[in-house]
């Protein structure tokens, strides 16, 4: 009898026994699926970095556009992508950045329409000396299916068009001495962009052009190279020509424009919604330029004048406008142009 007891009681212990080890293993199955799912986090998109660049020195207008521009993107794609703005030619000057853009090692760009001119011929009218009456006269034009080769072109090459509409003041003629007329500039060593158009209207006033990099102008011209040039008048005080070459003759020969272009590879990988906030952004920015830069020419007049002792010359603009009249045939006759017969064509959106 106490042998079959102690028998059962041997029993009771084994599956008692046999019960605890198992337990540990059946909570640790049970728990491990809700342990799983309380660390699995969504993985974050990382934003993409949109290069941004200009060759102006900050200070001036265009840079200061730029930045506006690139701050109201990133605040509208809200970490989507990072706009990064690049002045001062830290991505190469103008040349280089387009090459840039053609490839995709940048994404967008702030230029003067008129450097665009190597990709799409018609451009150079833009740059024409006086081949329009005012800014109005050349945006009508560019508004217009006249105006469709220049964005095809651009389309062709690479580019996309996304503003053209930062309007600048007009450009003016500057020396060491004073420009009266035409005659005045017969020899003068006169700075140009690397732009055949720029030759050209040099070449028609009488002078002697010399080609001179954006950011080496104000040392051309403190160093001799140089005895002045031309620009628009937003930057004759920003970046310092005033100091070595004091005269001013304010003939307005010329209207030009900022725009805004991207590689044509990063616009076409965007959404149409995502174009559209980039317009939108590019809009915003054109409006706040153009609402300055006007009152910030007669700034930098007053102050050119008081402080600068520069010197706003009386010329005969009738003789600057009989200067430039055979530019228009040698143009067409030389090539300069896409469009046949573009200067008359361009005259009927006055």
């Amino acid at each position: 009898m106490k042998k079959l007891f102690s028998m059962l009681l041997v029993l009771v212990i084994l599956v008692a026994a046999l019960s605890g080890c198992s337990s540990p293993t059946e909570e640790a199955t049970t728990e491990e699926p809700t342990q799983a799912a309380e660390t699995t986090e969504p993985e974050k998109k990382e934003a993409v970095v949109v290069k941004f660049g200009n060759a102006g020195a900050i200070g001036e207008p265009a840079p200061e556009a730029c930045q506006e521009f690139c701050d109201l993107a990133n605040e509208a794609f809200d970490g989507e992508f990072v706009f990064e703005f690049y002045p001062a030619e830290q991505l190469g000057n103008e040349g280089t950045m387009m090459e840039n853009l053609q490839v995709d090692l940048q994404q967008g760009m702030m230029c003067s329409l008129d450097s665009l001119a190597s990709y799409s011929k018609d451009i150079n009218i833009l740059s024409m000396a006086f081949a329009f009456e005012s800014s109005e006269h050349m945006l009508n034009y560019l508004h217009s299916e006249v105006a469709d080769p220049i964005w095809n072109a651009l389309d062709d090459n690479g580019f996309h068009m996304v503003n053209f509409e930062f309007q600048k003041n007009p450009r003016i003629f500057f020396c060491k001495y004073p420009l009266y007329s035409p005659a005045d500039m017969v020899g003068m060593k006169y700075r140009i962009p690397n732009l055949p158009i720029f030759e050209k209207n040099a070449l028609a006033m009488g002078a002697t052009p010399t080609v001179v990099s954006w950011s080496e102008y104000p040392f051309a011209l403190l160093q001799g190279v140089v005895d002045g040039g031309e620009c628009s008048k937003d930057s004759y005080k920003s970046a310092g020509l005033y100091e070595a070459a004091k005269y001013v003759t304010e003939v307005n020969y010329a209207y030009p424009v900022e725009c805004i272009i991207f590689s044509k590879t990063f616009w076409d990988s965007l959404t149409a919604e995502q174009q559209d906030i980039v317009n939108e952004c590019a809009e915003k920015a054109a409006e706040g330029y153009n609402e300055t830069i006007k009152q910030k020419w007669e700034d930098d007049k007053a102050f050119l004048i008081d402080e600068g002792e520069v010197t706003f010359v009386e010329y005969d603009r009738q003789a600057f406008l009989d200067a430039a009249a055979p530019l228009a045939e040698a143009l067409e006759e030389e090539g300069f142009f896409e469009t046949e017969d573009l200067y008359n064509k361009v005259q009927a959106f006055k």
